[in-house]
């Protein structure tokens, strides 16, 4: 069974990393797929009962979305360990959207110090609640067709932050702050891939809202391509 993430837990300093000149050398890559271990539960639907106008009639949960083939889609792949490597691929300007009452994306990765705008799309107003510990926390309404500025260098350090809103309960997400360009999320199916890894010893690490954290050790060498699959389960 999976270890449950605690989301206080303490932010890690993300200012160690350093890129390499000129970029990696006959790095390596990990490429693979996360599953879900046996039968995967059905969606939990989620009760809108306020706003349904703006916000639409029930819908399934996005915490856990998993396709026909047991492929986890949205969870976060790290490699642990790397002090300097490739440059940062995230964008130092980010857009997260409130539309017909979700958050889009769901789930969001982020690089330390990047800055962006929180839009609000639907035609009510929300209220964007962010709960992490020190890393970035607001609690703000959005008036309808608005939006709300996060400036740079406000996100300094990696780890979670859950997002919600006070005004529509069945409303969450999660930004991901990465702590090195080594971090990618899942796509629908479950399969990721992380390249210009520098040769090495470090660990893989894989998050997920609902399932918590799997590690398991990884070994790169130079120009060599890895294919794994970890297995998650409740």
């Amino acid at each position: 069974m999976s270890l449950l993430l605690i989301v206080g837990a303490a932010p890690i300093q993300a200012a160690k990393y350093k890129t390499i000149k000129g970029g990696v050398k006959n790095g390596g890559t990990v490429s693979g797929r996360i599953i879900f271990e046996g039968t995967a539960p059905s969606p939990v639907e989620l009760k809108v009962n306020k706003d349904n106008d703006a916000c639409g009639t029930n819908r399934p949960s996005e915490e856990l979305l998993v396709d026909k083939n047991g492929g986890i889609a949205n969870a976060v792949v790290s490699i642990i360990g790397v002090k300097k490597g490739k440059k940062w691929n995230l964008p130092k300007k980010f857009k997260y959207d409130q539309k017909n009452c979700r958050f889009i994306p769901h789930v969001m990765l982020v690089r330390p110090s990047a800055g962006g705008k929180v839009m609000n799309s639907d035609a009510v107003g929300h209220n964007f609640h962010t709960v992490s510990k020190g890393i970035y926390n607001i609690n703000k309404k959005i008036k309808p067709n608005a939006s709300m500025k996060v400036k740079k260098k406000k996100i300094k350090k990696s780890g979670t932050i859950r997002v919600k809103c006070d005004l529509h309960t069945w409303m969450g997400g999660w930004w991901i702050v990465a702590k090195t360009p080594y971090t990618k999320l899942t796509d629908g199916t479950g399969n990721f891939s992380i390249g210009d890894i520098p040769p090495g010893t470090y660990q893989l690490k894989v998050w997920q809202e609902k399932l918590g954290e799997v590690e398991q050790a990884l070994v790169i060498k130079s120009g060599e391509t890895q294919e794994i699959t970890v297995k998650m389960s409740l």
